[in-house]
């Protein structure tokens, strides 16, 4: 039985980003012909598994690292948007490809560092800074490298997770970390099985193992260390897991503890997980379509005041010179 209801939960994890048309896994942006220039391609003679894509029009030189979600692959779709409105976009696979692992289990974070670099130094990028912008468990990851790696400057994680979670395994005992750092398993919270009182609600799989207070404790992802602004979205009727509520958590921390950057979290009501009205878990039409529409025009704000001011210390510094 147990196993059955973890299968079940990793297998509508993993469908939880089916929101971008039947041959990806990525939740849709708004597209028009003329978005749908940006073109990317393989980066060559790396070890990663990625696709660059250039800025289409005047270049605003931040550069921007988008992660996709437990669906795996590369998450294009996103970055092709992204790289529309002016931005070089670095897609990046974690698992799930070629070159990667199958499946999300201790993932090394040591794999990231190469792709970071390789945006930082692209002719691109401009400042040696990026962004990085992810969704559900690529939020998580998101959140998880900024704390990491100073270079990072901004995260925007759309319905992401407070902690680290268990990784999905093919063999899910004993339960692992979905990430590692040399070699070690990053703390993280196992899933909590016992007295569910819904065994098929994949929810309250995820709710029951956030009361392991010990767990979530060790597990916590460190916002404070965050170098940078962070903005979150949050679906109030998330059926996979409590994104609102672990977005609160993550502001109380931020706020109480003097967070010296910028932070907002938005959280929409009549949306779901995907927060788009493709292919919902959770919400209304109407309210997942406003959320897709909301969060696509707020992430673009939040990119393009980041792109001014380092644009700003840009300049000061050659006039200083």
């Amino acid at each position: 039985m147990r196993r059955r209801i973890v299968q079940m939960a990793w297998g509508l994890f993993a469908l939880s980003l089916v929101a971008g048309g039947p041959a990806r896994g990525e939740v849709p942006v708004p597209m028009s012909g003329k978005n749908m220039q940006a073109t990317g391609s393989v980066v060559p003679g790396v070890s990663f598994d990625g696709e660059f894509y250039p800025p289409v029009g005047s270049p605003l030189k931040l550069g921007v690292l988008v992660l996709g979600g437990s669906d795996g692959g590369v998450p294009s779709r996103r970055a092709k948007f992204i790289a529309e409105k002016g931005f070089p976009v670095l897609a990046l696979a974690y698992f799930k490809t070629r070159r990667t692992p199958q499946y999300l289990d201790m993932i090394p974070l040591e794999y990231f560092d190469e792709p970071i670099d390789w945006l930082k130094q692209n002719q691109h990028t401009q400042g040696g800074r990026i962004v990085v912008i992810g969704e559900s468990k690529g939020a998580e990851l998101a959140l998880l490298l900024a704390s990491r790696k100073p270079e990072i400057s901004g995260v925007v994680a759309f319905v992401p997770s407070a902690v680290v979670f268990q990784g999905m395994p093919k063999d899910f005992r004993p339960p692992r970390s979905s990430w590692s750092q040399r070699g070690e398993p990053i703390p993280f919270v196992p899933y909590d099985l016992s007295n569910l009182p819904d065994p098929d609600n994949v929810l309250s799989i995820y709710r029951n193992s956030l009361k392991q207070q010990e767990a979530v404790r060790k597990a916590l992802i460190p916002v404070l260390r965050i170098k940078g602004p962070v903005l979150l979205f949050s679906a109030a009727d998330d059926r996979m897991w409590p994104s609102a509520e672990m977005s609160d958590m993550m502001m109380r921390t931020l706020r109480e503890q003097g967070f010296g950057y910028p932070c907002e979290h938005i959280t929409y009501d009549h949306a779901g997980h995907t927060v788009t009205e493709y292919y919902m878990m959770g919400g209304t039409e109407e309210g997942n379509r406003r959320a897709r529409i909301d969060s696509t025009e707020r992430m673009l704000l939040f990119l393009n005041k980041l792109a001014a001011g380092q644009q700003a210390e840009v300049q000061q510094m050659d006039r200083e010179r």
